[in-house]
């Protein structure tokens, strides 16, 4: 049982420490985590709203960027990255995200399951442990493997916590006629029916004379 718990943390020191190996692989860690925050304050905020198509789209085409980025640090450099298992991996990554993209456009899967696929934390998740892997900063191992399912649910469960913090955005009043204005338009015809109204009275009032 100890062996078990010495290798979840070294697990989970592998994972967090990854980052930090090479403070360069920053430059593309950063807008990865920016883009999935802004998201889930986004909807924190507005939380009757709903992942739409369009955002489906966009975390495919996203996800297609981190394809791009792989194959690039693969096959640059005297290819020192590459390795078959790498590449397997990128190849089944694109094959992911040209299907984001193609369901995106079609609407042939049902939005609450194809959703899920297309969610930013799975395709932002996905993508900062590929892009670590693929720059050789990350060791994937059986108990690594493990630690990320483990640290995936423990930032689903953080998210469902940000999201209740999160205020909820006041919704703007909704324009109405102006009251004033209507009420005004209403007594000028009003006036006009009751000017002409009185005014074949009067006429028909002098005709009874003669």
């Amino acid at each position: 049982m100890a062996d078990i718990w010495v290798n979840i943390l070294d697990g989970f020191n592998e994972i967090f420490s990854a980052p930090f190996k090479d403070v360069s692989i920053w430059w593309l860690l950063t807008p990865i985590i920016l883009f999935w925050l802004v998201l889930e304050v986004y909807f924190g905020m507005y939380k009757g709203e709903t992942l739409g198509w369009n955002t489906a789209l966009g975390n495919g085409l996203n996800l297609f960027w981190i394809v791009v980025i792989s194959l690039k640090a693969l096959f640059t450099e005297g290819m020192g990255l590459f390795s078959m298992d790498k590449l397997v991996v990128v190849i089944l990554i694109t094959i992911y995200s040209a299907f984001i993209i193609s369901i995106s456009f079609t609407h042939k899967i049902k939005e609450k399951v194809f959703f899920f696929f297309a969610s930013p934390t799975v395709v932002y998740y996905l993508s900062g442990i590929t892009i670590l892997w693929i720059h050789g900063l990350i060791n994937i191992s059986l108990w690594v493997i493990i630690d990320l399912i483990l640290f995936y649910i423990m930032i689903l469960i953080l998210e469902i916590i940000l999201r209740k913090l999160i205020p909820s955005a006041s919704k703007e009043p909704k324009m109405e006629d102006s009251g004033a204005g209507d009420t005004g338009l209403k007594d000028k015809e009003l006036g006009d029916k009751r000017s002409g109204d009185t005014g074949m009275d009067d006429i028909g009032k002098g005709l009874e004379k003669f």
